[in-house]
């Protein structure tokens, strides 16, 4: 937010840190985060910015210093920082549009189903890494259940990410689906399943997650790796990615029919 405001206003970095005192350097770090910022010196950066609103300096500057000790700290030592991100943006989002081709989204999945991906990476080299990284895994769709603001959640699934895993436990699947169709009856949470038969589409080249935020935080996109993501949070880079997803949630069955689609195949019967 700092960086965005300070190139609406015109200042380069050497004009804006000079208003603290400071080597164009200093302000360069605290912009990509690697340098810690108090709340009046945000304060004083803001007014230099032309940022004179009230609630827009509070919002900005309460993230310094309210002191919060994230739960996901607990997990520090297995989780790469840029995981860490993610939770954290998560936790704040009021409007996550995901789609994710041939698994399950991370926020709607069973801790079943969450140990079989994980304990498939070599990420989760022992058995204590991986109960670890399901636990956080739940932990993370409290956003889903919260009772005071739960966040939104619009997500494709492939009908392909509906078939049970060769060499899967019996049951997995089917509590996956199960839980797949409880969780979508929840007001926040829309889940549509992209069929077999769709067309060719633009999503098929990438997963997305976009994430939208209260006022004044802009929105940004994330593509997903095994360490975590990639941040784009360029205005038009986050609307390239609205815009793809926006093409592959309307090439998706309606909720009704996706619905449908997974109680067939949580019965066994995918083409009855």
């Amino acid at each position: 937010m700092l960086r965005h405001y300070r190139k609406a206003s015109g200042l380069t970095l050497a004009q804006a840190a000079k208003t603290l005192g400071w080597e164009n350097t200093r302000l360069s770090r605290v912009e990509t985060g690697q340098y810690q910022i108090k709340g009046d010196e945000i304060a004083a950066l803001l007014t230099s910015y032309g940022i004179a609103e009230a609630g827009t300096v509070a919002e900005v500057t309460q993230v310094i210093d309210s002191g919060y000790r994230a739960w996901w700290a607990a997990y520090a030592d297995v989780l790469p920082q840029t995981y860490a991100d993610i939770i954290a943006l998560e936790s704040e989002a009021v409007l996550i549009r995901g789609y994710f081709p041939q698994l399950i989204p991370a926020l709607l999945q069973t801790p079943a189903y969450a140990h079989a991906i994980i304990s498939s990476s070599p990420r989760a080299a022992t058995q204590k890494t991986a109960t670890a990284l399901v636990q956080v895994r739940q932990a993370r769709k409290e956003i889903l259940t919260r009772p005071s603001g739960p966040t939104e959640l619009r997500t494709v699934v492939d009908e392909s990410a509906l078939y049970p895993r060769a060499g899967s436990a019996p049951d997995l699947m089917r509590d996956q689906l199960l839980s797949l169709l409880d969780m979508s009856e929840r007001p926040n949470i829309t889940l549509r399943v992209m069929p077999l038969s769709a067309p060719v589409h633009s999503g098929l080249t990438s997963n997305m997650t976009i994430m939208d935020f209260r006022p004044p935080w802009p929105s940004l996109a994330m593509v997903d790796h095994t360490r975590g993501g990639v941040f784009l949070e360029e205005p038009e880079d986050v609307k390239a990615f609205t815009e793809v997803f926006d093409a592959v949630y309307e090439a998706a069955l309606p909720t009704d029919e996706s619905r449908n689609v997974i109680k067939k195949y949580m019965e066994g019967n995918p083409h009855a």
